[in-house]
């Protein structure tokens, strides 16, 4: 598995998908509890924010996170996920930024352990998007088994409480590999 790159393939789909976002879907329901499409493309951009500056400064400052926890789309939603997926990408690719730990605001995190909820979360969120919105999925089947194996990694029972993730849906073992990481999330496939 090379991070680095599924991040970058992730984000470029999550852009694409935002770009294609009509102004009259922000408001559409997605997957994921309590999100409207502007609330998922908002949580993307606020952690690709999070993750930029964990992964330059060690951590986000209380003063930076703040703001964070807001709207930070403003009128121009694309313009923000444009911009905030750029500077994590700036910031994860930089040399030695997968070297030692990271405070994550969830968190101390080895920084490759880091990266890889951050790949799992965009991969998700990129289905969650295209759902929601009615546009083509183009990550692979490969991307999928990438985000369920991360999923596998990272979720923990106590993240399951309805609103983080909800409880591993139930499916037919021959669903595919996009149906088993929506159930693993406990989205219905």
């Amino acid at each position: 598995m090379d991070l680095l790159h599924d991040i970058q393939g992730a984000a470029a789909e999550f852009g694409r998908l935002v770009d294609g976002t009509r102004p009259d879907q922000l408001g559409n329901p997605t997957a994921c509890a309590d999100f409207t499409v502007r609330d998922l493309i908002n949580h993307v951009v606020s952690g690709a924010t999070a993750f930029a500056i964990a992964f330059d400064q060690g951590s986000v400052p209380d003063d930076e996170l703040a703001p964070l926890l807001g709207d930070v789309l403003g009128d121009d939603y694309k313009g923000a996920c444009a911009a905030a997926l750029e500077k994590a990408g700036a910031a994860f690719a930089r040399p030695g930024a997968l070297d030692g730990t990271v405070t994550l605001p969830f968190g101390e995190f080895s920084r490759e352990d880091a990266l890889g909820l951050a790949v799992f979360d965009v991969i998700v969120h990129c289905s969650d998007l295209a759902a929601a919105t009615g546009q083509e999925l183009r990550l692979t089947d490969e991307d999928a088994l990438i985000g369920l194996e991360l999923a596998r990694m990272h979720i923990v029972d106590a993240m399951r409480d309805g609103n983080t993730f909800a409880d591993i849906v139930i499916i037919d073992e021959e669903s595919g590999s996009w149906a088993e990481l929506l159930a693993f999330t406990g989205r219905q496939p």
